[in-house]
């Protein structure tokens, strides 16, 4: 029996994707412990619904997430912001017993230019935990042998997709649970050996000019 190819879905769609970076007030990692991230998560959940997005990617670090969405026709980019801003606030801020914090502080947007770039900020996001340390290539324990032949290229280096696997489930607030769950690995080797992680001081800077207050 031939080998199945896989190939990501042809899911971007011109003028109506975001990548979206917020970070805390000085970075601040108020979203340090297990309950301060699932906290954010369980709002952002309920503000895709509630405000028809469709979200495609995240992640929730410390002091910072992105979000790769698509808004609803009839839904600005910056009300689904305040939704989600205000709400995880006011709840943060009650459950470290901290009223009157201010949380957030920017928010950053840009938009994927074509399909390549939307595979690359997919990917991009997946990697975060690895990127800031969350979890490291030390915790992947690879078979002895031969290297696999899928890598994936990250800050300048091949590194075998079992490995990153491996790494990667350690992080339990991204996309990439949902991803490996519903499409496997081989969904996942495809999207990385397709479109290379991109060099990532590109994504992380604030710039001052075009830079929103959230």
């Amino acid at each position: 029996m031939p080998k199945r190819e896989f190939h990501p879905p042809h899911i971007y769609e011109d003028n109506a994707c975001y990548f979206l970076t917020a970070s805390t007030r000085h970075h601040h990692a108020y979203l340090r412990t297990d309950d301060q991230r699932a906290l954010v998560r369980d709002v952002l959940k309920a503000a895709v619904q509630d405000y028809g997005v469709t979200l495609y990617a995240w992640v929730i670090l410390a002091d910072h997430y992105h979000l790769l969405l698509r808004t609803g026709q009839s839904i600005p980019l910056y009300r689904f912001i305040k939704r989600l801003h205000g709400e995880s606030a006011i709840r943060l801020n009650q459950l470290d017993q901290t009223p009157g914090r201010q949380v957030w502080y920017q928010y950053w947007d840009r938009f994927p230019r074509d399909e390549r770039g939307f595979w690359s900020y997919f990917n991009y996001i997946h990697i975060n935990p690895l990127k800031h340390g969350y979890v490291t290539m030390g915790e992947a324990r690879p078979a002895p042998g031969p290297q696999p032949r899928q890598a994936a290229r990250v800050a300048g280096a091949d590194v075998p997709v079992e490995d990153l696997h491996t790494v990667l489930t350690q992080y339990r607030y991204s996309s990439y649970h949902y991803y490996l769950r519903k499409y496997g690995e081989e969904f996942l080797n495809d999207a990385w050996a397709r479109y290379p992680i991109p060099d990532y001081t590109e994504y992380d800077d604030f710039p001052e000019a075009g830079a929103r207050v959230g």
